[in-house]
């Protein structure tokens, strides 16, 4: 593996924190950083409120470390949808009294749920990466979001 995977309770500290302050490194901004704040977000709030607050961090993230959100590049709406939706769903089905953030984490990180390219199992990629998806959730058209597929 060519690159550092957080898999400490300090390590993921460093990754939430740097990620709402706006001060996170763009190359720490990874996959596997957007799922390791995607848990925290599911793990402290409600999932309205973590997917509304996954939105906004992450578009104010982009810009403050000098990204832009178009209609072609930077945040995409159905992408975030279906990452919190999966992580949602993995933290209730692993939590119970919410117990360890790092155990729960680092379980989710090796699991098959953390694959970049889960999305497709339900959603093309002409439809994922339209435009449209882009900036406005569109639903899968391969299978729809189902609860408690874990």
């Amino acid at each position: 593996m060519d690159y550092f995977i957080a898999s400490t309770q300090p390590e993921f500290d460093h990754i939430i924190n740097g990620f709402r302050a706006k001060t996170l490194p763009v190359k720490e901004w990874t996959h596997e950083a957007h799922l390791i704040t995607g848990l925290w977000h599911v793990a402290n709030y409600s999932f309205e409120e973590a997917l509304d607050r996954m939105r906004e961090n992450i578009k104010t993230y982009n810009v403050a470390t000098g990204g832009q959100n178009t209609d072609s590049s930077g945040y995409h709406e159905s992408i975030t949808v279906f990452w919190v939706w999966l992580l949602d769903e993995f933290w209730k089905a692993n939590s119970i009294d919410n117990q360890d953030f790092e155990r729960i984490c680092n379980v989710y990180l090796k699991s098959k749920y953390c694959d970049r390219n889960l999305a497709f199992n339900f959603y093309s990629r002409e439809k994922l990466f339209s435009t449209e998806a882009r900036l406005a959730f569109v639903a899968p058209d391969i299978q729809a979001f189902e609860f408690n597929i874990l």
